[in-house]
């Protein structure tokens, strides 16, 4: 029984034939010190890389970003203890497209460069604000938030 258990387990993680070898990475973004005074929000930009081997297939991909531990894309949340500070993550410099998954007022980034077909590297930037005058407690706010690639 525990072969079989361990075979099958092992099969779900093998790659389908014909399919590229790819690995994703993302840099964090660090806002810095927020101060809860200031009338201009807080930005910061960080990073999120597909990186593909040259293989058959179809191209194209699409990459979500989870909603992290507040668990909505409407307002991301970063914590301190018990302390929330809210924030979120966008798509594009100008800060309208909520990069998600596709629900709850977020969108996908699809990749047309067939990086996963052609092998390669691409690069995508993502964009946090934390919104200006939020009254929070002084901390060391943090969020974790999971990348997850479809090609």
């Amino acid at each position: 029984m525990t072969r079989e258990l361990a075979l099958a387990a092992l099969m779900l993680l093998a790659s389908p034939a014909g399919h590229a070898a790819c690995t994703v990475s993302a840099s964090g973004l660090a806002f810095g010190v927020y101060n809860p005074n200031s009338a201009a929000p807080t930005d910061s930009i960080g990073t999120v890389t597909l990186s593909c081997t040259s293989a058959s297939g179809t191209g194209g991909y699409t990459i979500e970003l989870d909603a992290g531990g507040g668990g909505s894309y409407a307002g991301r949340r970063m914590s301190s203890g018990v302390s929330i500070l809210p924030y979120q993550l966008y798509s594009d410099a100008a800060h309208s497209q909520i990069w998600g998954n596709g629900t709850g007022g977020s969108s996908v980034v699809t990749g047309t460069d067939n990086i996963p077909q052609a092998g390669g590297t691409s690069t995508y930037q993502v964009y946090g604000r934390i919104v200006a005058r939020q009254a929070v407690s002084p901390g060391a706010y943090t969020d974790v938030v999971v990348v997850t690639v479809t090609y």
